[in-house]
Protein backbone atom coordinates (compact mmCIF):
# COMPACT_ATOMS: atom_id res chain seq x y z
CA UNK A 1 0.00 0.00 0.00
CA UNK A 2 1.58 2.97 -0.86
CA UNK A 3 1.06 6.30 1.39
CA UNK A 4 -0.33 9.28 0.04
CA UNK A 5 1.60 11.82 2.30
CA UNK A 6 4.62 10.91 5.04
CA UNK A 7 6.06 12.93 7.49
CA UNK A 8 10.61 12.16 7.90
CA UNK A 9 11.08 13.59 11.72
CA UNK A 10 15.43 14.10 12.06
CA UNK A 11 15.62 13.12 15.43
CA UNK A 12 19.27 13.50 15.11
CA UNK A 13 18.82 17.56 14.08
CA UNK A 14 15.97 17.51 17.01
CA UNK A 15 19.18 16.80 18.96
CA UNK A 16 21.50 19.23 17.91
CA UNK A 17 18.96 21.93 17.74
CA UNK A 18 18.50 21.04 21.57
CA UNK A 19 21.99 21.20 22.14
CA UNK A 20 22.86 24.53 20.00
CA UNK A 21 20.10 26.33 21.90
CA UNK A 22 21.48 24.82 25.73
CA UNK A 23 24.73 26.13 24.75
CA UNK A 24 23.81 29.31 23.94
CA UNK A 25 22.63 29.84 26.99
CA UNK A 26 25.72 28.11 29.29
CA UNK A 27 23.88 30.13 33.12
CA UNK A 28 20.84 28.65 32.30
CA UNK A 29 19.09 25.01 31.72
CA UNK A 30 17.44 24.00 29.18
CA UNK A 31 13.73 22.87 28.82
CA UNK A 32 12.03 21.25 26.56
CA UNK A 33 8.33 22.58 25.71
CA UNK A 34 6.55 19.43 24.35
CA UNK A 35 2.72 20.67 24.73
CA UNK A 36 0.19 19.57 21.49
CA UNK A 37 2.17 15.84 21.26
CA UNK A 38 5.34 17.64 20.90
CA UNK A 39 4.50 20.18 18.06
CA UNK A 40 2.50 17.50 16.00
CA UNK A 41 5.66 15.33 15.86
CA UNK A 42 4.91 12.73 18.52
CA UNK A 43 6.00 13.00 22.41
CA UNK A 44 6.84 9.28 22.03
CA UNK A 45 9.51 9.98 19.92
CA UNK A 46 10.81 13.37 20.76
CA UNK A 47 10.79 13.09 24.35
CA UNK A 48 13.15 9.94 24.43
CA UNK A 49 15.31 12.25 22.21
CA UNK A 50 15.46 15.26 24.14
CA UNK A 51 15.81 12.87 27.16
CA UNK A 52 19.17 11.23 25.53
CA UNK A 53 20.63 14.83 25.18
CA UNK A 54 19.92 15.47 28.91
CA UNK A 55 17.07 17.41 28.99
CA UNK A 56 14.97 16.70 31.93
CA UNK A 57 12.87 19.24 32.44
CA UNK A 58 9.43 19.61 30.19
CA UNK A 59 6.78 21.56 29.66
CA UNK A 60 2.43 20.62 28.43
CA UNK A 61 -0.60 22.47 28.28
CA UNK A 62 -2.61 19.85 30.07
CA UNK A 63 -2.60 17.20 32.85
CA UNK A 64 -3.56 14.65 30.41
CA UNK A 65 -0.49 15.03 28.32
CA UNK A 66 1.92 15.56 31.51
CA UNK A 67 0.23 11.86 32.66
CA UNK A 68 1.60 10.63 29.35
CA UNK A 69 4.78 12.24 29.05
CA UNK A 70 5.24 11.09 33.15
CA UNK A 71 4.39 7.67 31.89
CA UNK A 72 6.93 8.04 29.07
CA UNK A 73 9.53 8.93 30.85
CA UNK A 74 9.34 6.42 33.59
CA UNK A 75 10.06 3.88 30.92
CA UNK A 76 13.01 5.55 29.19
CA UNK A 77 16.51 4.07 30.76
CA UNK A 78 17.61 6.48 33.85
CA UNK A 79 21.28 7.55 35.24
CA UNK A 80 20.31 7.45 38.85
CA UNK A 81 22.94 9.60 39.83
CA UNK A 82 21.78 12.13 37.26
CA UNK A 83 18.78 11.95 37.97
CA UNK A 84 19.26 12.56 41.71
CA UNK A 85 21.37 15.92 40.59
CA UNK A 86 18.99 16.78 38.23
CA UNK A 87 15.39 15.51 38.97
CA UNK A 88 12.78 15.08 36.02
CA UNK A 89 10.36 18.05 36.33
CA UNK A 90 6.94 18.02 34.18
CA UNK A 91 5.30 21.56 34.92
CA UNK A 92 1.52 21.78 33.08
CA UNK A 93 1.28 25.74 31.92
CA UNK A 94 -2.17 25.74 32.05
CA UNK A 95 -2.76 25.46 35.87
CA UNK A 96 -4.65 23.76 38.49
CA UNK A 97 -8.14 22.55 39.08
CA UNK A 98 -9.41 22.00 42.54
CA UNK A 99 -10.35 18.17 41.40
CA UNK A 100 -7.20 17.67 39.90
CA UNK A 101 -4.71 18.25 42.94
CA UNK A 102 -4.47 14.70 44.20
CA UNK A 103 -3.47 13.92 40.33
CA UNK A 104 -0.93 16.20 40.43
CA UNK A 105 0.53 15.05 43.49
CA UNK A 106 0.11 11.24 42.70
CA UNK A 107 2.56 11.43 39.51
CA UNK A 108 4.78 14.37 40.87
CA UNK A 109 3.71 16.75 38.28
CA UNK A 110 3.87 20.16 38.83
CA UNK A 111 0.56 22.63 37.67
CA UNK A 112 2.08 26.30 37.02
CA UNK A 113 -0.10 28.35 39.13
CA UNK A 114 -1.71 31.47 37.60
CA UNK A 115 -3.93 32.98 40.26
CA UNK A 116 -3.96 33.55 44.35
CA UNK A 117 -6.70 30.56 43.97
CA UNK A 118 -4.67 28.20 42.86
CA UNK A 119 -2.04 29.01 45.00
CA UNK A 120 -4.16 28.52 47.91
CA UNK A 121 -5.45 25.69 46.53
CA UNK A 122 -1.79 23.94 46.11
CA UNK A 123 -1.71 24.95 49.24
CA UNK A 124 -4.25 22.84 50.86
CA UNK A 125 -3.69 20.10 48.78
CA UNK A 126 -0.32 19.57 50.11
CA UNK A 127 -1.48 19.99 53.51
CA UNK A 128 -4.47 17.39 52.81
CA UNK A 129 -1.07 15.52 51.32
CA UNK A 130 0.80 15.95 54.47
CA UNK A 131 4.09 16.58 52.58
CA UNK A 132 5.05 19.93 51.09
CA UNK A 133 5.12 19.57 47.02
CA UNK A 134 6.66 21.75 44.31
CA UNK A 135 5.14 23.73 41.88
CA UNK A 136 5.21 27.60 39.97
CA UNK A 137 3.96 30.43 40.34
CA UNK A 138 3.01 31.93 36.40
CA UNK A 139 2.94 36.02 36.26
CA UNK A 140 2.12 38.15 33.99
CA UNK A 141 4.19 40.55 32.96
CA UNK A 142 1.81 42.40 30.36
CA UNK A 143 0.71 39.44 28.22
CA UNK A 144 -2.53 39.70 29.96
CA UNK A 145 -2.92 35.66 29.35
CA UNK A 146 -2.41 33.79 32.27
CA UNK A 147 -0.84 34.42 35.57
CA UNK A 148 -0.65 36.47 38.30
CA UNK A 149 -1.45 40.26 37.59
CA UNK A 150 0.83 43.11 39.56
CA UNK A 151 -2.09 43.31 41.71
CA UNK A 152 -1.59 39.88 42.63
CA UNK A 153 2.15 39.97 43.14
CA UNK A 154 2.01 43.51 45.27
CA UNK A 155 -0.38 41.66 47.70
CA UNK A 156 2.39 38.93 48.13
CA UNK A 157 4.87 41.20 48.65
CA UNK A 158 6.78 40.49 51.93
CA UNK A 159 3.98 37.62 52.92
CA UNK A 160 5.22 33.80 53.85
CA UNK A 161 2.41 32.54 54.41
CA UNK A 162 0.85 31.87 51.26
CA UNK A 163 4.35 29.84 50.56
CA UNK A 164 3.79 27.65 54.01
CA UNK A 165 3.25 23.95 53.38
CA UNK A 166 4.83 23.49 49.22
CA UNK A 167 8.26 24.05 47.69
CA UNK A 168 8.36 27.29 45.23
CA UNK A 169 10.00 25.10 42.99
CA UNK A 170 10.02 27.88 39.68
CA UNK A 171 8.67 31.81 38.96
CA UNK A 172 8.07 32.06 35.34
CA UNK A 173 6.66 34.28 32.51
CA UNK A 174 6.13 34.56 28.57
CA UNK A 175 7.50 37.09 26.37
CA UNK A 176 4.52 38.12 24.21
CA UNK A 177 6.77 39.52 21.30
CA UNK A 178 10.05 38.14 21.55
CA UNK A 179 10.16 37.17 18.37
CA UNK A 180 10.93 40.92 17.26
CA UNK A 181 14.06 41.61 18.80
CA UNK A 182 14.00 45.50 18.98
CA UNK A 183 10.13 45.81 19.97
CA UNK A 184 9.77 48.08 23.47
CA UNK A 185 7.44 45.47 24.87
CA UNK A 186 10.48 43.16 25.62
CA UNK A 187 11.83 45.49 27.68
CA UNK A 188 9.00 46.16 29.59
CA UNK A 189 8.50 42.40 30.27
CA UNK A 190 11.58 42.24 31.83
CA UNK A 191 11.39 45.03 34.20
CA UNK A 192 8.21 43.76 35.24
CA UNK A 193 9.58 40.72 35.80
CA UNK A 194 12.34 41.64 38.08
CA UNK A 195 9.45 43.79 39.89
CA UNK A 196 7.73 40.44 40.31
CA UNK A 197 10.99 38.67 41.30
CA UNK A 198 11.56 41.15 44.20
CA UNK A 199 8.44 40.29 45.81
CA UNK A 200 8.07 36.58 45.69
CA UNK A 201 10.06 34.38 47.58
CA UNK A 202 13.40 33.68 46.27
CA UNK A 203 12.79 30.94 43.42
CA UNK A 204 14.77 29.79 40.08
CA UNK A 205 13.14 32.06 37.36
CA UNK A 206 12.47 31.40 33.39
CA UNK A 207 11.22 34.11 31.23
CA UNK A 208 12.97 33.34 28.03
CA UNK A 209 10.94 30.68 25.43
CA UNK A 210 12.58 30.19 21.86
CA UNK A 211 12.95 33.59 21.04
CA UNK A 212 14.11 34.60 24.33
CA UNK A 213 17.09 32.61 24.32
CA UNK A 214 18.64 34.95 21.34
CA UNK A 215 17.19 38.49 23.11
CA UNK A 216 20.61 37.95 25.39
CA UNK A 217 21.72 36.84 28.73
CA UNK A 218 19.56 39.61 30.41
CA UNK A 219 16.66 37.19 29.71
CA UNK A 220 18.06 34.14 29.88
CA UNK A 221 17.72 33.78 34.03
CA UNK A 222 17.89 30.25 35.03
CA UNK A 223 15.73 28.33 32.93
CA UNK A 224 14.66 28.58 29.10
CA UNK A 225 12.09 26.92 27.88
CA UNK A 226 13.08 25.85 24.52
CA UNK A 227 9.94 25.31 22.00
CA UNK A 228 9.79 26.22 18.05
CA UNK A 229 13.35 26.35 17.65
CA UNK A 230 14.00 22.75 18.92
CA UNK A 231 11.52 21.32 15.78
CA UNK A 232 13.38 23.72 13.50
CA UNK A 233 11.09 27.04 13.22
CA UNK A 234 12.30 30.41 13.25
CA UNK A 235 11.28 31.95 16.39
CA UNK A 236 13.05 35.37 15.92
CA UNK A 237 14.14 37.83 13.34
CA UNK A 238 17.60 37.75 13.75
CA UNK A 239 19.72 35.85 10.75
CA UNK A 240 21.53 34.27 13.26
CA UNK A 241 18.74 31.98 15.32
CA UNK A 242 17.98 29.58 11.51
CA UNK A 243 18.14 25.67 13.04
CA UNK A 244 18.05 22.88 11.46
CA UNK A 245 14.57 21.20 10.42
CA UNK A 246 13.13 18.46 12.08
CA UNK A 247 9.65 17.68 10.22
CA UNK A 248 9.69 16.68 6.18
CA UNK A 249 6.45 16.77 4.58
CA UNK A 250 6.40 14.39 1.19
CA UNK A 251 3.74 13.54 -1.19
CA UNK A 252 3.13 12.01 -4.38
CA UNK A 253 1.96 13.27 -7.86
CA UNK A 254 -0.88 11.29 -8.86
CA UNK A 255 -1.20 12.74 -11.92
CA UNK A 256 -0.10 15.02 -14.48
CA UNK A 257 -1.81 17.40 -17.27
CA UNK A 258 -2.08 19.99 -19.61
CA UNK A 259 -4.25 23.04 -19.79
CA UNK A 260 -4.85 25.49 -22.00
CA UNK A 261 -4.69 29.37 -21.53
CA UNK A 262 -8.00 30.47 -19.94
CA UNK A 263 -8.88 27.35 -18.10
CA UNK A 264 -9.01 27.55 -14.27
CA UNK A 265 -7.79 24.99 -11.51
CA UNK A 266 -9.15 24.34 -8.41
CA UNK A 267 -12.50 25.30 -6.48
CA UNK A 268 -14.25 28.78 -7.25
CA UNK A 269 -11.89 28.73 -10.45
CA UNK A 270 -9.82 31.07 -8.58
CA UNK A 271 -6.87 30.35 -10.55
CA UNK A 272 -6.66 30.79 -14.43
CA UNK A 273 -4.02 29.71 -16.65
CA UNK A 274 -2.31 33.12 -18.22
CA UNK A 275 -0.61 30.65 -20.79
CA UNK A 276 -0.63 27.07 -21.17
CA UNK A 277 0.64 25.16 -18.51
CA UNK A 278 1.66 21.81 -16.82
CA UNK A 279 0.28 20.93 -14.01
CA UNK A 280 0.60 17.71 -11.22
CA UNK A 281 -2.01 17.08 -8.82
CA UNK A 282 -0.76 15.68 -5.30
CA UNK A 283 -1.42 13.32 -2.91
CA UNK A 284 -2.31 15.92 0.07
CA UNK A 285 -4.33 18.68 1.07
CA UNK A 286 -5.91 20.81 3.98
CA UNK A 287 -7.08 17.29 5.11
CA UNK A 288 -3.56 16.90 5.98
CA UNK A 289 -3.01 20.29 7.85
CA UNK A 290 -1.55 22.43 5.02
CA UNK A 291 -3.53 25.44 5.51
CA UNK A 292 -5.45 26.66 2.53
CA UNK A 293 -4.73 29.71 1.99
CA UNK A 294 -1.54 28.45 0.85
CA UNK A 295 -3.42 28.07 -2.55
CA UNK A 296 -4.04 31.72 -3.08
CA UNK A 297 -2.24 34.07 -5.02
CA UNK A 298 -1.99 36.45 -2.90
CA UNK A 299 0.15 38.08 -1.34
CA UNK A 300 2.20 35.70 -3.02
CA UNK A 301 2.53 31.65 -4.10
CA UNK A 302 3.76 28.57 -1.57
CA UNK A 303 6.04 26.72 -3.23
CA UNK A 304 7.29 23.23 -2.66
CA UNK A 305 10.12 21.33 -4.23
CA UNK A 306 10.02 18.79 -6.86
CA UNK A 307 13.14 17.21 -9.38
CA UNK A 308 15.45 20.06 -8.02
CA UNK A 309 12.84 22.73 -8.66
CA UNK A 310 10.42 25.23 -6.51
CA UNK A 311 7.75 25.31 -7.74
CA UNK A 312 4.17 26.74 -6.89
CA UNK A 313 0.73 26.01 -5.68
CA UNK A 314 -1.83 27.04 -7.91
CA UNK A 315 -5.64 26.87 -6.91
CA UNK A 316 -7.30 26.39 -4.06
CA UNK A 317 -6.56 23.48 -1.64
CA UNK A 318 -9.02 20.87 -1.25
CA UNK A 319 -9.10 18.24 1.67
CA UNK A 320 -6.42 15.74 0.27
CA UNK A 321 -5.65 17.18 -3.09
CA UNK A 322 -3.68 20.30 -4.48
CA UNK A 323 -2.36 21.55 -7.96
CA UNK A 324 1.22 23.26 -8.47
CA UNK A 325 2.84 24.22 -11.89
CA UNK A 326 5.34 22.09 -13.47
CA UNK A 327 5.04 24.01 -16.91
CA UNK A 328 9.21 25.24 -16.15
CA UNK A 329 10.29 21.50 -15.40
CA UNK A 330 12.31 19.95 -17.88
CA UNK A 331 13.22 16.87 -16.22
CA UNK A 332 10.84 14.08 -16.76
CA UNK A 333 7.60 13.43 -14.41
CA UNK A 334 6.05 10.58 -13.58
CA UNK A 335 2.83 9.77 -11.34
CA UNK A 336 4.04 8.37 -8.19
CA UNK A 337 6.98 10.61 -7.81
CA UNK A 338 8.00 12.67 -4.50
CA UNK A 339 6.88 16.31 -3.95
CA UNK A 340 8.75 18.10 -0.66
CA UNK A 341 5.76 20.50 0.81
CA UNK A 342 8.45 21.33 3.17
CA UNK A 343 11.62 20.75 4.52
CA UNK A 344 15.44 21.06 3.94
CA UNK A 345 14.73 22.81 0.50
CA UNK A 346 11.44 24.45 1.23
CA UNK A 347 11.19 25.91 4.20
CA UNK A 348 8.16 25.59 6.69
CA UNK A 349 8.32 29.05 8.01
CA UNK A 350 8.02 30.26 3.63
CA UNK A 351 4.87 28.44 3.43
CA UNK A 352 3.49 29.50 7.22
CA UNK A 353 3.97 33.02 6.49
CA UNK A 354 2.11 32.77 2.47
CA UNK A 355 -0.43 30.58 4.27
CA UNK A 356 -0.83 33.85 6.79
CA UNK A 357 0.23 32.03 9.97
CA UNK A 358 2.97 30.39 11.53
CA UNK A 359 4.97 27.31 11.59
CA UNK A 360 3.99 26.25 14.91
CA UNK A 361 0.08 26.13 13.24
CA UNK A 362 1.53 24.33 10.41
CA UNK A 363 3.00 21.52 12.89
CA UNK A 364 0.73 20.84 14.80
CA UNK A 365 -1.85 20.74 12.10
CA UNK A 366 -0.18 17.59 10.66
CA UNK A 367 -2.96 15.12 12.16
CA UNK A 368 -2.82 10.99 11.92
CA UNK A 369 -2.84 10.38 8.11
CA UNK A 370 0.74 10.06 7.73
CA UNK A 371 2.99 7.85 7.53
CA UNK A 372 5.71 8.89 10.00
CA UNK A 373 9.34 7.80 9.37
CA UNK A 374 12.29 8.51 11.69
CA UNK A 375 15.46 9.44 10.54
Amino acid sequence: MIDSAWLEINLTALRNNYSTMKNHCPTAQASAVVKSNAYGLGVDVVVPALFSEGCRQFFVATLDEAITLNNIVKSLPQNIEDDALRPVRIYVLNGLFAQDAGTYLEHGILPCLNSLEQIQLWQSACHRHGAPAPAAVYVDTGFNRLGLDEANIESLRNETAPFEGWHLELIMSHLACGDTPDHPMNRAQLERFHNALTALPEAPASLANSAGVWLGSDYHFDLTRCGISLYGGAASQLPDTILEPVASVFAHILQLRVIAIGESVGYGADFVAQNDMRIAILSIGYGDGIIRQAGRSQPGFAHVFVAGHAVPIIGRISMDLLAIDVSEIEAKLETGMAVEIFGPNASIDSLAEISQTISYELLTRLGTRYKRILK
